[in-house]
Parts: structure tokens; sequence; C-alpha cells
């Protein structure tokens, strides 16, 4: 037999990965991708940007990432894919189009404007107008506006004061927003310090708060923002600490805090009650403390019997409390029920998974249909993956690199790339791809791994 030396392997590996990564995707692959944010997106753009134009040209008007306000906008991620590109110019646009559409906010306009951002920081000078000319326009509303909103989210607050963070980088230009707010403040009294609470936290998080006070001495708008904003944290101190014995309490009461805090006796004590509790609602809500990552310290039997209840969250609290339990009897209940709610009772056959199944899982894996309600479910069955760790257990590696291809959420996949590093089955070519994914924390940690690959 011939031995390779080495060196060999090394060299004979990185051509591998190169043949790998050179594999092309079809649109609706690249889609599918670039919904989950894998990084094997930007690679097959680099190699043939014209075949996925479209694709990308859409991710510039539409919102990428499953929950922006966990993962954060794919403002990089989409910098990225459009870098492919020689001209940027129409990528740009369509994003500018879509940033002064009367329907604009929140998520999308956060991805948008911090999009533009990166455009600018490349010299690009329309995109940087564009924001610019957003912030003036946000800003003429707010200081137009006679009244707050009725309902508690005031979201063009929330959008300029976001795009306000997003253009504070440069100091020259907080101590003009800072201005810009204070006049806000005293010219329009609809607002106060706690308006622009995130905006102020990050001047000093960035260590601009000493400029922001001496600007403050020649700017009496700066020097109002400065006041009422000072005022406003000092009152929020204050309710902070007098609520700390509230808190305290609310700790006590927490189904998440207790399953994690209890003394066995005292956990198993909550499971008797449950057992011998006779009304729904009650038994509902005590079943709250299992569905984390201490499993019910008794038999399964009546759990598996409310997970059949025709009362709706009694049932789904039930199921949440299975997927944590290891047991034949678990195992078995799912099998005969999974025509009736698969999105519940799949994450229970995984927890109990024996090789018999796989074929199974994968047909159900795979019938689950494309959209929003689809995305919701992969999801919801995902996070249960992710407690198999915790749990003790350990989910079969097709599994994981299933969640891996198709869970939109990045978060997720984070603890899905760590907990198969843990596990050594991260193949090289997804350690690369895991280099331009669009969660900065997979990124960091795939970079760590070339260094040691």
């Amino acid at each position: 037999m011939t031995v390779i030396s080495i060196e060999g392997k090394a060299e004979w590996r990185m051509r591998v990965n190169a043949i790998l990564l050179e594999k092309s995707m079809n649109k609706k692959e690249f889609k599918n991708a670039m919904l989950c944010g894998l990084g094997r997106c930007v690679l097959a753009c680099r190699k043939d940007p014209e075949r996925y134009r479209s694709e990308v040209l859409r991710g510039c008007t539409h919102e990428l990432a499953y929950d922006a306000q966990c993962e954060g906008s794919r403002a990089w991620f989409l910098h990225e894919l459009v870098s492919c590109y020689p001209d940027k110019a129409p990528f740009r646009d369509a994003a500018i189009n879509a940033l002064f559409r009367k329907s604009m906010r929140g998520w999308l306009q956060l991805q948008i404007e911090e999009f533009l951002h990166y455009l600018a920081d490349d010299g690009d000078k329309i995109a940087e107008k564009a924001l610019w000319d957003k912030y003036a326009e946000m800003y003429s509303a707010l200081l137009a506006r006679k009244r707050r909103p009725t309902y508690c989210c005031f979201n063009l607050r929330d959008d300029f004061e976001f795009l306000a963070i997003d253009l504070s980088c440069e100091a020259d230009n907080t101590l003009r927003i800072a201005s810009d707010m204070g006049r806000l403040m005293r010219e329009n009294p609809i607002y106060d310090g706690w308006d622009f609470g995130q905006f102020f936290w990050k001047i000093g998080d960035n260590k601009q708060l000493g400029a922001l006070r001496k600007y403050a001495k020649q700017d009496e708008c700066a020097a109002y923002f400065l006041a009422e904003s000072e005022k406003a944290k000092k009152e929020d101190d204050a309710a902070i600490k007098k609520s700390a014995e509230q808190n305290e309490q609310l700790k006590r009461t927490s189904p998440y805090l207790f399953s994690l805090e209890a003394e066995d006796e005292a956990f198993r004590l909550r499971a008797e009650t449950y057992k011998n509790e006779t009304d729904p609602e009650k038994r509902a809500d005590l079943l709250r403390v299992f569905i984390w990552r201490r499993p019910f310290p008794l038999e399964p039997d009546p759990i598996i019997k409310d997970a059949a209840s025709e009362h709706e969250l009694l049932r789904e609290n039930a199921c949440d409390a299975l997927h944590i339990i290891h047991s034949p009897k678990v195992r078995e209940f799912a099998l005969r029920n999974l025509d009736a709610e698969p999105e519940l009772l799949i994450p229970l056959l995984i927890t109990n998974y024996t090789d018999e199944d796989k074929a199974l899982l994968e047909r159900l894996l795979t019938s689950i249909p494309k959209g929003e309600d689809g995305d919701q479910v992969i999801h919801h069955i995902g996070r249960c993956v992710n407690d198999q760790h915790d749990i003790g257990l350990k989910a079969p590696a097709w599994i994981l690199r299933w969640f891996y291809e198709n869970d939109r959420c990045s978060c997720c996949r984070e603890y899905l790339v760590r907990e198969m590093g843990r596990r050594r089955l991260l193949t090289d070519e997804m350690i690369r791809e895991c280099v331009y994914d669009a969660n900065y924390d997979i990124r960091e940690y795939a970079n760590k791994k070339l260094k040691t690959v």
C-alpha cells in the first residue's frame, strides 16, 4: 500500500477542498442557501456571479434574516455577495429605491441602511448621500409629528435611532446627530431623553461621551440632548434598583430558573404536584418546569397522556416536555401519532432515535413544506435538536447536518456548528464556507478552526 506523507496529505486535502468548493448550485439551491445565510453562496457567486445575479438583486430589497432581533441584519453577507460583481451600481440603486418606499420600515430598512453603509465605506458617495437623505427625511417627519402613537411601538422613531447609531461610527457625525436630537427635544414636546436612550448608551460605549460634553459647551441643542439623556439615565438606574426585589421574586417564580436551580427533592415534588393535578390549565402551567434542560423525573405516562389531550396548551406543553425525555414509551407514542401533529412529535422521535427510524425521519423532514410556515416548523424542530447536548444526548450526525443546511436561523446554526466541531464532524469544506457565513460568531469560529487545520 502506498503511504502518503503528512505534507502530501495536507496538499491533497487542499486540492480536494478546492474541487468541492467549485461545486455549483442551481438558482433554487442558491436561493435557499442565501435565505439560510450559508457562506457557500459567496463562494458560488465568486465563481459564476451572473448565474445568481437575479437572486442577489432580490436580496437587496428583501429581508434576509430569519430573526433579525436575534441575528442582526445580514448586511455584511449581502455586501459580500454584491462584491462579487465589478459593477455594484445596479444593486446599490435597487437598495436605495427600496429604502425610500413609503412602506419601508423595521428590520428590512436596517438591513438596507447597513448594506449602503458598507458601500459608503468602500467609497460610494451615492450610497453615503442616500443614507443622509433618509436621515433628513425621517428627521423632518419626527419634527412635524403632533402626537406619539397610541400603541406602544414608535416605529419611525426607532428606525431613525437605528440609522443614527449606524451613522455615528464617525465622531463628527455623533456630535451632529446629538445636536439634531437635542433640537428635536427642544422644539417638539412629545420627545424627551427616554426616546434616544440606545443612541446615548452607544456614545458612552464608544467612549465619545467626553467629546460630547466638550461640544455641548458651545452647542445649545447638544447640551439639551446631554442633559435630557443623563436625566433619563438617572431615572432608569433608580427604577432598576427599586425593582431589584421584584426581579428576585420573578426569578423564584420562573419555570426556567426553577428547572435549573431547584434541589432534586423540590423538583420531584413539583412533578408529583403535576401528576396529581386534575385541572387542564394548571397541569399545562406546571408542565412548563419540565420543558427545559431537566427532564421530568418520574415515569412519562401522565405526560404522554396529556400529549394527546384536546386542550391545546396542555397538549403543546406536554409535547415540549416529552422532547427531552429519553424513553421507549415516548418513541412508541411518537410513532403511533405522527400523522396528527408531526411538527410536535418529530422532536420526540429525534430524542429517542434508533437507526431503523432514519428513513422515516428523512421522509418526514424533506416533506416539510417550503415557505414561512415550513421555516417555522424547521426552526422549532431545530431548537429541539439543539437541546440534545444539554440533556446528555448526541443527535445523529446526519440530523445535525440536515439542520445546518435547512434551518434559516443562523443563531441555531451557530450551536450546530459548535456541536459538530466538538464531535469532529465539521468537514474542511464546511469550515471554509463558514468563513463567509451570515453569522458573525460562526465566521469567527471558522477562522479560528482554519488556523488549526
